[in-house]
């Protein structure tokens, strides 16, 4: 394995605002001769709010407490191979993501090129954020490229570095949840011919829309729907505590029409079928040569809300099912995971699979 792994162990670590994920992969695809990644550890922490903040590390020392927790960690979870690489994620909703042309060969593309396009299409100063870059597979074309465009600000990566490094870690990579959960959620040898997809990673603190089509990530959108905001609403409304709004919300989802949790579930649902249906408009007309988006893939742990995938699918018009988090992992996951927690660790296996050098995503990073 170490021979042929850039990063040997390497990890994926998906910090979001109340929890930190972890997925170690082994890379045995060249002892099957097809990509294929075995599960290692998979082991999740809590966080207590106000830590991280719309994925601003308000109080980094404690974070780092609760990291330093989860590598030490000694349980079922899988054993973590000791390894000081991680590929880590970056918050969504500090950063810019889009896929672009540009009118150029792509061994004729330079850094300059990029500043110039990020400052066309996002609304930054480029003195103020890393800006990352993906050369994506071209359909036979040589004279223009589309280039996956990243945008992030310095303070915020920094941050994220610094804390990883304070934990003796070496970062690999720094990559945006959308992209990570994209790699995890979209089957990887499937080509989509005239049909777009939608991922709907539905977070405890955000929802997150993001958008693949011709073979590629083309933006996202950070939806205000969440786990959290559901909670609170039942909380409020029926006079409960955090746990009793919890398990509600678990137990009955959309699910019976006659229960005190129906109309304010409804309520959130047809909220955030708007907020979809206004993602969708936004594409098709500033996206050229949009697909149709024919399935919507959920993700994250509110994808198991009981019945929200059938009223998705129904209001939206378009087929909404929970999808398999491990599926490119090209094994089967060992009996001790429970498909339904793996659910909520789509991220952390996207970054995963980064870590254990997968074939898929070649990346040119500045």
């Amino acid at each position: 394995d170490m021979l042929l792994t850039p990063f040997p162990n390497g990890f994926g670590l998906d910090i979001s605002d109340l929890s930190v994920k972890l997925v170690q992969l082994r890379n045995v695809s060249h002892r099957l001769r097809r990509p294929a990644f075995s599960l290692l550890s998979v082991r999740a922490t809590q966080l207590p709010y106000g830590l991280i903040t719309n994925g601003i590390l308000d109080q980094p020392e404690s974070v780092r407490k609760y990291i330093y927790h989860l590598l030490r960690k000694t349980d079922r979870a899988g054993r973590l191979r000791k390894s000081p690489w991680v590929v880590a994620s970056l918050p969504d909703t500090q950063g810019y993501l889009k896929l672009i042309h540009l009118e150029k060969a792509p061994d004729d593309i330079i850094d300059e090129d990029i500043g110039i396009a990020a400052r066309k299409h996002f609304p930054i100063s480029a003195d103020d954020y890393y800006l990352d870059w993906q050369i994506m597979p071209s359909h036979g074309t040589t004279d223009h490229t589309d280039v996956l465009l990243c945008a992030m600000p310095k303070t915020i990566s920094d941050m994220y570095t610094y804390l990883l490094e304070s934990l003796g870690l070496a970062v690999v990579a720094l990559e945006i949840q959308a992209m990570a959960t994209a790699r995890a959620m979209i089957t990887a040898q499937k080509v989509y011919v005239n049909e777009a997809r939608a991922i709907l990673d539905l977070g405890a603190v955000r929802t997150t829309v993001i958008i693949y089509d011709h073979n590629h990530l083309q933006f996202s959108r950070a939806l205000p729907y969440s786990g959290e905001l559901l909670t609170t609403a039942i909380a409020q409304k029926l006079h409960l505590s955090p746990d009793e709004a919890e398990k509600k919300k678990r137990d009955t989802g959309l699910q019976y029409k006659n229960s005190p949790v129906w109309p304010i579930m409804t309520k959130y649902a047809d909220e955030l079928v708007g907020q979809i249906q206004e993602t969708f408009e936004f594409y098709y007309s500033h996206f050229s040569d949009a697909n149709r988006i024919t399935h919507v893939t959920m993700s994250g742990g509110g994808a198991a809300t009981k019945r929200l995938d059938a009223v998705l699918s129904l209001k939206l018009g378009i087929e909404s099912q929970p999808g398999h988090a491990w599926k490119n992992l090209g094994l089967p996951i060992p009996e001790t995971y429970n498909e339904q927690a793996l659910a909520g660790f789509a991220t952390a296996i996207g970054l995963a699979l980064r870590a254990a050098d997968n074939p898929y995503f070649k990346t040119d990073t500045l």
